[in-house]
């Protein structure tokens, strides 16, 4: 107990030291999280020029996530065809195509979609897709509109015959392009004019610059033990062609989009001069007649597909497992169907028919024998993104290139450093100390809101945030000001959201930059009322300290009002807007939210570690005049 009462005594005596000390970490940490790069870079010069005596930890550097109007990408609009669909369920079924399409782009790797639904003043249902940062416009948008239809059928009579023998013909014809293709080589060799073996081959010269392991991934195998100048030393065969390739250069660009684990990996590109040979499909045809009938079983049954290799030879194949209705379906049609094929549809085409060996209880299918790993892949992706509630049309598609973006990032990051040099000026002419004090707590505050905006490990914004509260509550407990239930539920309702937004990252857009940047003059506001009331206690007569204590315990009411009229009209944007609305709502509420704790925490330490009796003598410096008694 005794320990416990020294231990209260020396806080109190050094209170405003320990607040002090508190503010710096809070600082810091604000600035390693919100500016990890040039942490990471002042880590790696200190190390260089300490010769390695001193080695800083080095922090995950983390991007914002940008938005389309400042990342660049696609807006696809799509118009509803909801004629069929009763009035009362025609918003759910909007939801269900928006929850869809939101799938389907997220596994075609489209960070941060933005799917939403709007209703035209005609009344017509729209889906409006903003797609930040997407390469691939076109594949986006087969992606999108695509509905995939999964059928299973059986033989209508027992007499008919399939045919999975392999399509001869094509076989014939890539035997003869791979020849083709074996003799340019050798050519190539001895010659650096292409156009010679274009021209006497019927061949195709290109050069491609975007060439990955995701959409041309034999190539990308064929090029990347090469060094630039060298060709390829055998044709590579593709899905659907032959190629001959001569590396040009490699490249390695930071991925814009995040892996499962968070982390945004080197993304490696060639650029080749490639000469192409056209081969035709060698799978198999199925000749399976039309003697076909449909069972109960179809894609809504799907519960998931997965990709999978066959252990015998590595071949790709696709893996379904059904839910509980459509396994007992399936076990009751392989059953009647033992010794008998059972064809499996894909919009309309028969993609595989295997031969039933058993009764298969277990709702589990293989689909193999058509696919390469890439075609494998968007099978699954299909399936499991399912088909769409009601039809859509594409009736606009807008691009935003990463240039205008980028000007618009230029321009904004101009406006916000011109708006904080003007408050500062403002501050400080009019205010003096405490306004030299307002534009510390405004760097803090500064750093505090762009922390929030960027992704952290979970675990380091919850200690980022517990300084905020801790400081938070110290300042408002010793001023007296948490009044009642109103401002604790306040306080509470703040937090949750500044939790969820610390753990979630905001996608800026141009309205959400405006929406930080018009808070920054907010974040001021409170500092002015504060200072104009601490000035009138002063010739009031009342000592430094009181004076300082009652301005901020008076301005609270005022600034919290204030605040709240905001803070609910975010609340609003943020309910009911869409797209850029809610994203300025959302920066807006942040803002002024971490504007109080700047304005009023911060603040009123930095004011409290220069309090004495030299400022009490020099009042110019406070805006006052001294009053002889």
């Amino acid at each position: 107990m005794l320990q416990s009462q020294k231990f209260s005594n020396l806080f109190k005596h050094h209170r405003q030291r320990w607040l002090m000390t508190l503010v710096v970490i809070f600082a810091v940490l604000g600035f390693v999280l919100a500016a990890s790069n040039y942490y990471n870079q002042g880590v790696e010069a200190l190390a260089r020029v300490t010769n390695n005596v001193i080695v800083l930890p080095t922090v995950t550097h983390s991007s914002f996530v940008l938005g389309l109007d400042l990342q660049g990408g696609t807006q696809l609009v799509y118009e509803a065809d909801v004629t069929s669909v009763p009035e009362a369920d025609r918003l759910s079924s909007l939801e269900g195509v928006r929850d869809i399409i939101e799938r389907r782009v997220n596994s075609a790797g489209v960070s941060e979609p933005i799917v939403q639904i709007n209703r035209t003043m005609k009344g017509d249902y729209r889906i409006i897709a903003e797609l930040a940062g997407v390469k691939d416009v076109n594949e986006a948008i087969k992606m999108i509109g695509e509905t995939p239809l999964l059928e299973f059928k059986e033989q209508s009579t027992d007499n008919q015959q399939v045919d999975l023998s392999p399509n001869a013909e094509a076989v014939a014809f890539n035997k003869q392009v791979m020849t083709d293709a074996q003799d340019a080589l050798k050519e190539l060799a001895n010659t650096s004019d292409w156009q010679v073996v274009v021209d006497k081959y019927k061949a195709v010269l290109s050069n491609n610059d975007n060439i990955t392991a995701d959409n041309q991934p034999e190539l990308f195998d064929a090029l990347k033990d090469l060094s630039a100048g060298d060709v390829v030393a055998k044709p590579v065969q593709t899905s659907s062609s032959i190629v001959v390739a001569k590396l040009l250069s490699k490249n390695e660009q930071d991925n814009p989009f995040k892996d499962q684990e968070g982390q945004m990996p080197t993304i490696t590109t060639y650029s080749a001069q490639v000469l192409t040979f056209a081969a035709q499909d060698e799978s198999p045809v199925l000749n399976i007649g039309d003697n076909w009938k449909n069972t109960e079983l179809s894609g809504k049954n799907l519960k998931r597909a997965t990709l999978q290799f066959n252990p015998q030879d590595a071949t790709p194949e696709v893996s379904l497992e059904f839910d509980a209705e459509g396994a007992k379906m399936f076990a009751d049609i392989t059953e009647r169907n033992i010794g008998k094929p059972v064809a499996i549809f894909l919009d309309g085409y028969a993609i595989s028919v295997p031969n039933v060996n058993e009764r298969i209880p277990d709702g589990r299918a293989i689909i193999s024998g058509r696919f390469n790993v890439q075609e494998a892949k968007l099978l699954v992706q299909r399936l499991n993104t399912g088909a769409l509630p009601v039809p859509i049309n594409l009736v606009s598609q807008q691009t935003v290139g990463a240039s205008l973006g980028q000007k618009s990032i230029n321009n904004s990051v101009t406006a916000g450093l011109l708006g904080f040099l003007l408050v500062t000026i403002f501050m400080i002419m009019f205010y003096r100390l405490p306004g030299v004090m307002s534009v510390l707590s405004l760097g803090i505050y500064a750093l505090t809101v762009l922390t929030i905006f960027k992704t952290s490990p979970i675990w380091l914004a919850l200690i980022f945030l517990a300084l905020l509260v801790l400081l938070f509550v110290s300042v408002f407990n010793h001023l007296k000001i948490f009044d009642g239930l109103f401002s604790a539920g306040l306080f509470v309702v703040i937090l949750v959201f500044l939790v969820f937004y610390a753990n979630q990252p905001i996608t800026l857009t141009l309205a959400g930059i405006t929406g930080f940047i018009l808070s920054v003059g907010m974040a001021v506001d409170a500092n002015v009322l504060i200072f104009e009331r601490m000035k009138e206690e002063l010739r009031s007569g009342k000592p430094l300290a009181t004076a300082l204590d009652e301005a901020f315990r008076r301005a609270w009411p005022s600034i919290r009002d204030g605040n709240i009229t905001t803070i609910l009209t975010c609340f609003v944007l943020m309910a009911f807007g869409t797209g850029l609305v809610k994203g300025f709502g959302a920066t807006l509420f942040i803002g002024v939210s971490i504007s109080m704790f700047s304005s009023i925490v911060i603040t009123y330490i930095l004011l409290k570690v220069f309090n004495g009796n030299w400022l009490d003598r020099h009042r110019w410096l406070l805006g006052s005049r001294r009053i002889n008694k």
